[in-house]
């Protein structure tokens, strides 16, 4: 598709490119050492740990094996997953943390129940289930903060790990955690299932290169997966899951790494409190780049898509207006001032309940987020998606609905393209501050567009291609406001359901049949007044003329321009009596 900005003509492509993720599998040998050969009873009542690291030992000393977990319940403090090693979990067992007060470092220095750090080849595995009894923690957490909870599985610095067909189920603290510099991951058909209202507990805290997470089903207390703060993400694939309870798929909220080359796709999110989620603040950093979510459906969500670098001030931003956005202190950047850049968004529908904005991006004031894309994004909801410091969010072919008495978009210091395959009537609303010191530009490319708050544009530039963009209100245009109209077989107008103060350039771009003719650029139902526009850049090759005889119109002439003839050559002039003869080549 063709279209011009700010008078550039530019051929826009959606490209969504992610290098594709192919994690090397662990290397284990087949040979099985089974617990209970090494003293674990599965009573649900004797304390295995002892006997479960035992084979481990076993099995890591003869150089890796299957350590097998059989039929029954297997109570166990901390274990230490060794390399080459896979702790598999059968069908109708269950490796059962032992419960608060008999758990070893209590409420102070309790250590997870499987912990390894730089081990390879690690797989964990099993039809079976991983228990964490952490109600009773959960009740000492909530009655005071302070309490120190473990995790079921904490993992640093691990290469070539396999999680799969496992049950991980009501932690005192997260379910899973892979983190520093790991690398070479896949977690498969991995099922998190406890209550959401059960206190911080995230189904996978996750950072590592070259990893794919897949078919996982998560339910829990917070985030469903939680991305960053302790190690680099690079080619990470999230795909085929399904989330139920719990905060999304989240970045941050310290990002103190770069997160790049993210790929979420095929997801479904039923109940979510978010869909996606990236949330940083200033001092927490971190750069997000090149992070793409398709093909995702979502119903009942709160924040179906919301992108933020205010979390230490405001938390959750269910309630931020372009006021509050304006008034942020502008810091200096630095390297660990959050950076959103090149994120794309493509075929998601989904519905948000209502009270909630139907999306928001709010990057800081110092750091724009810079070339956000939403293609084909389908959003039913209450409120409006809101645009703070944002530099280029480009909506393709989308369809965003909002309750009536909510405009579409609310703004500060955004840069918006709207664009439409073809002509359409949707129609998409904006409002802003009465005045501030940012201005807003949009862009309009088949597209119908409305603005309630005149100042809310201030300068512009306003582009406007096959599009019709109405401002409800009286609207000056100052000196240095721009105007770029592109014109052609389709309707480019400026409609001013008020008073029209003329003024600024306009600049007049070729679109599909342009000719000369007669063009209504403006339309106003109040007084006209001011000085023409002045007509910066135009087509060759016709003369343009602004004509405001028409009340209630401003229209530009265009007329194909008379070209001289050439002038003759082989003149000669020869004198006579009273006269002079002239001739020349014809």
């Amino acid at each position: 598709m063709k279209r011009t900005f700010l008078g550039i003509s530019i051929w826009l492509v959606l490209v969504v490119w992610v290098r594709a993720a192919n994690p090397a599998m662990p290397n284990i040998p087949a040979t099985v050492f089974n617990v209970t050969n090494y003293g674990a009873i599965g009573d649900g009542i004797t304390d295995n740990t002892i006997y479960i690291q035992n084979a481990i030992n076993a099995a890591n000393a003869a150089g890796g094996g299957v350590v097998e977990i059989p039929a029954g319940t297997y109570l166990s403090g901390p274990l230490t997953p060794l390399s080459s090693i896979n702790l598999q979990v059968d069908t109708n067992a269950m490796l059962q943390m032992l419960p608060l007060g008999t758990y070893p470092g209590g409420t102070t220095n309790a250590q997870p129940l499987l912990y390894c750090t730089s081990g390879h080849d690690i797989e964990i595995s099993g039809q079976g289930t991983i228990d964490g009894q952490g109600a009773a923690w959960w009740s000492a957490y909530n009655s005071d903060n302070s309490v120190s909870r473990p995790m079921i599985i904490d993992l640093y610095n691990v290469s070539r790990l396999y999680i799969h067909d496992i049950t991980l189920q009501n932690p005192p603290y997260h379910h899973c955690g892979v983190r520093g510099n790991s690398g070479d991951i896949t977690i498969s058909n991995l099922t998190v299932n406890t209550s959401s209202s059960s206190p911080n507990t995230d189904g996978l805290n996750f950072v590592g290169t070259n990893a794919i997470i897949e078919n996982c089903h998560i339910s829990d207390g917070d985030d469903n997966i939680a991305l960053g703060a302790t190690g680099p993400i690079d080619d990470l694939l999230i795909t085929h899951c399904t989330f139920g309870s719990g905060h999304g798929v989240s970045i941050g909220s310290s990002i103190s790494v770069i997160i790049t080359n993210l790929l979420v796709t095929d997801c479904t999110f039923n109940g979510t409190v978010s869909g996606i989620r990236i949330k940083s603040d200033d001092g927490l950093g971190g750069l997000v780049d090149n992070a793409t979510y398709c093909n995702l459906g979502m119903t009942n969500v709160e924040f179906p898509i919301v992108i933020y670098s205010y979390y230490s001030e405001v938390g959750t931003p269910s309630k931020i207006s372009p006021l509050y956005a304006a008034t942020q202190t502008v810091a200096a950047v630095n390297s660990l001032t959050p950076i959103y850049r090149d994120i794309t968004f493509s075929n998601i529908t989904a519905t948000s309940i209502s009270g909630y904005p139907i999306g928001i991006i709010w990057a800081r004031t110092e750091a724009p987020a810079t070339n956000i894309v939403f293609n084909k994004v389908n959003i039913t909801g209450n409120r409006s998606f809101d645009l703070y410091n944002v530099s280029g969010a480009q909506f393709i072919d989308c369809n965003l609905n909002p309750s009536a008495t909510s405009n579409t978009f609310a703004l500060f210091n955004a840069q918006v393209i709207v664009t439409n395959s073809a002509p359409t009537n949707t129609l998409f609303t904006f409002d802003g501050l009465t005045t501030n010191g940012y201005g807003n530009s949009l862009a309009f490319y088949n597209a119908a567009g409305a603005l309630k708050n005149t100042n809310a544009l201030g300068n512009g530039p306003l582009t406007l291609a096959a599009s019709t963009f109405t401002v409800s209100n009286n609207l000056t245009l100052f000196p240095t406001t721009l105007v770029n109209f592109t014109l052609g077989t389709n309707a480019t107008t400026l409609a001013v359901a008020g008073n029209l103060a003329l003024g600024g350039t306009s600049d007049i771009f070729a679109g599909s049949g342009f000719t000369n003719g007669t063009y209504t650029l403006m339309t106003y139902t109040g007084t006209l007044s001011g000085n023409l526009p002045v007509l910066g850049a135009t087509p060759s090759d016709y003369n343009y003329a602004i004509d405001t005889s028409t009340t209630g119109q401003v229209n530009l002439v265009v007329a194909t321009a008379v070209t001289p003839p050439l002038a003759p050559t082989g003149l000669t002039a020869t004198a006579g009596n009273t006269q002079v003869s002239l001739s020349w080549t014809a």
